[in-house]
């Protein structure tokens, strides 16, 4: 595993560890052939919970290498700890940093804190990160400040004035070196209100193109895009080829036109109207004027135009690329799919890249977002049809998914309808599969006996969904044995089932 291979060859970010106390010595070379999330989790404890700031700067290094580890997909061993690691950070933030040596660098303790705290850090800590940078750091020190304070900030609702003055300062502070001013522009990315903004307008006018382009991408991002389209068209126009980098291909996007639909490649407007604001809805020139368009084709009461509207709506690159709000246009939205999966599906002549169909499809999506229990029927009905396109029947299934993960209560009607999908001998067996994974969420024993009855099944795809249901975290300990003795009875090597690696994972656990 990734995870427990990578724990064992880090030993810090920042810290040259050697303890003369013998059971953090201990705790910290059991890292090094620790071979199970339990074992690496009882020697970061040991270095966590001590006094020893070198030990404790040392488990937050480790906090940070398996958070960024775990995007791999293998699990935190430290995720429980999380609350006691991010209390620990702030608790060394408090403290004056820790003179430089040769253990570590001055301020080794805050740098390994705020590394810490970079994706979780709130209003709460806005102080502790501002008395950091008043003080002008350098190198890992000011990225990680800078990095927390960007997510401080974004994640206020009233964020701190003052740490967005300071962050401007060092955007605007010449005698830095030019990737710290740009980490300083990136630190504002994210953070709403006018303070921010007129900041980024003014780093547009540097002349160092990489600051631009910093800036522009903050720009680009959200609702600040409507405002400002005009000057980031002028800034990307301006930009050598050779000189353009990541950030200006973000404002490329952005300014690019959006998604065409989900279901519709192929079908434009006929009519200049509807073509023009298609065309808006794909790259927008301001707030109202996405609205306005988004408004047109959703009530154009031509079907391949409002369910053009209606993929705008459920994509996220689609009407709320650019955060707009649509709360107010959410019940219209699910009246016209409703009135959509009223209507026959649209013909293979009306889309005939994605074939019959497409009309209930882009429906169904928006269900799926928006859909209450008593739309139970409407969906149900989607896939029990037995002349269902393949493509309607697999979007009915993962909507249905999507409801009974989003209603409070479970319907027991939308759950005798998936286990009449998942035992239907006539049904394809991808769909047959979804079905079984549409309920792996949803509690109670009508879903437990779903999972049992698949388990049972002489059919092997649907033995090993079944077997994975019963591994969920209130099954596993009542079917371990069944799991178990079904995983033995399974081939192995090339002929291994798919996704049985998921239930001997489980198992593990």
């Amino acid at each position: 595993m990734f995870m427990m291979t990578f724990l064992r060859e880090f030993q810090s970010w920042y810290w040259n560890c050697a303890f003369d106390d013998a059971e953090l010595q201990a705790a910290f070379d059991a890292t090094d052939a620790g071979t199970t999330p339990d074992e690496f989790q009882r020697a970061f404890l040991v270095l966590l919970r001590s006094k020893d700031t070198v030990a404790r700067g040392t488990a937050l290094d480790f906090f940070d290498r398996a958070a960024a580890t775990s995007r791999f997909g293998e699990a935190n061993p430290f995720e429980p700890d999380r609350e006691e690691v991010l209390a620990t950070a702030r608790e060394m933030l408090r403290c004056p940093p820790r003179p430089g040596d040769d253990i570590a660098f001055e301020g080794a303790d805050h740098a390994s804190a705020l590394l810490a705290l970079k994706n979780d850090a709130g209003p709460e800590d806005a102080e502790a990160v501002l008395t950091v940078l008043r003080r002008r750091p350098d190198g890992e020190l000011l990225h990680n400040a800078l990095g927390t304070a960007g997510t401080a900030l974004a994640n206020s609702e009233t964020p701190d004035p003052r740490l967005i003055a300071v962050v401007g300062e060092m955007a605007f502070d010449h005698s830095l070196d030019i990737d710290d001013r740009r980490k300083a522009l990136g630190a504002l990315r994210g953070v709403p209100g006018a303070e921010a903004t007129a900041l980024l307008v003014r780093a547009t006018g540097e002349d160092d193109y990489r600051c631009q382009q910093e800036a522009a991408w903050a720009l680009s991002i959200g609702e600040r895009f409507y405002g400002h389209r005009a000057l980031l068209e002028a800034l990307h126009a301006s930009w050598p080829d050779e000189e353009s980098g990541f950030a200006a291909s973000e404002v490329r996007e952005a300014l690019g036109p959006g998604p065409h639909s989900t279901y519709w490649h192929g079908v434009d407007p006929e009519s200049p109207g509807l073509l023009r604001a298609h065309r808006e809805m794909r790259a927008p020139t301001s707030r109202r004027a996405h609205r306005q368009a988004f408004r047109t084709m959703l009530y154009s009461r031509l079907v391949p135009m409002v369910a053009i509207a209606l993929d705008h709506f459920c994509d996220d690159e689609g009407l709320t690329r650019f955060d707009l709000d649509v709360e107010a246009l959410r019940p219209n939205v699910l009246a016209l799919a409703r009135h959509l999966l009223t209507l026959s599906p649209s013909t293979v002549r009306a889309s005939p890249e994605t074939g019959a169909g497409a009309s209930h499809a882009s429906a169904l999506d928006v269900l799926a977002l928006l859909a209450g229990p008593e739309d139970a029927m409407l969906l149900t009905t989607a896939f029990r049809r037995r002349d269902a396109e393949a493509l309607v029947r697999e979007r009915a299934i993962r909507a249905a998914q999507d409801c009974l993960d989003r209603w409070e209560e479970p319907d027991a009607r939308v759950v005798a309808a998936l286990e009449e999908v998942v035992f239907d001998p006539t049904a394809a067996m991808d769909d047959r599969m979804l079905a079984v994974i549409a309920l792996v969420d949803v509690p109670g024993p009508q879903v437990t006996g779903v999972f049992l009855r698949a388990a049972h099944s002489g059919v092997l795809p649907l033995q090993v969904e079944g077997a994975l249901g019963l591994t969920h975290d209130d099954l596993i300990d009542q079917h371990r044995d069944l799991v178990r003795d079904l995983v033995a009875s399974w081939p192995g090597g090339n002929d291994e089932p798919k996704r049985a690696w998921l239930v001997r994972h489980a198992l593990r656990d």
